[in-house]
């Protein structure tokens, strides 16, 4: 038998780091813009969020009209694809630490669709070229029961 003494302590989670990201949205109003604009957002994130949490906490505590699809948040849907500093990225597997916070975080919606509001694209175009190709497999025949 040991003679070791458990103390009862409760365990401390180990601090995230905190830092301050720019956001620098293109952003679009069809009902009051000409043109889109660009606007910085200042947010304190964590060393765990992701540019689609930065979204969320503009769109939560700094400006409730940001528009911007989301879905699954888990990169399975593509529901929140958008450019990221110039490449198309999804917002929810992007982390934000992985990005140069050296300089402000450009963000805009991806490109070669027709724009409907900040970072949403009309994506009707993209179906019908998806139903058109068919990267799908067809069955032959009907399977037997």
């Amino acid at each position: 038998m040991s003679n070791a003494v458990l103390e009862n302590r409760p365990a401390v989670p180990e601090e995230i780091p905190t830092f301050t990201a720019t956001l620098v949205i293109r952003r679009f109003d069809p009902e009051v813009d000409l043109e889109p604009r660009w606007e910085s957002f200042d947010v304190v994130m964590g060393g765990t969020d992701r540019v689609l949490d930065a979204l969320h906490k503009i769109k939560w505590e700094q400006d409730a009209s940001l528009t911007f699809r989301r879905s699954c948040a888990h990169g399975v849907c593509g529901s929140d694809a958008m450019r990221i500093n110039g490449r198309n990225r999804l917002a929810c597997k992007t982390l934000l630490k992985d990005l140069d916070l050296s300089k402000p975080i450009s963000i805009e919606a991806i490109k070669g669709l027709p724009l409907e509001k900040d970072l949403i694209v009309n994506m009707d175009p993209f179906f019908e070229s998806f139903k058109a190709v068919q990267p799908f497999l067809i069955a032959s025949s009907k399977p037997e029961k």
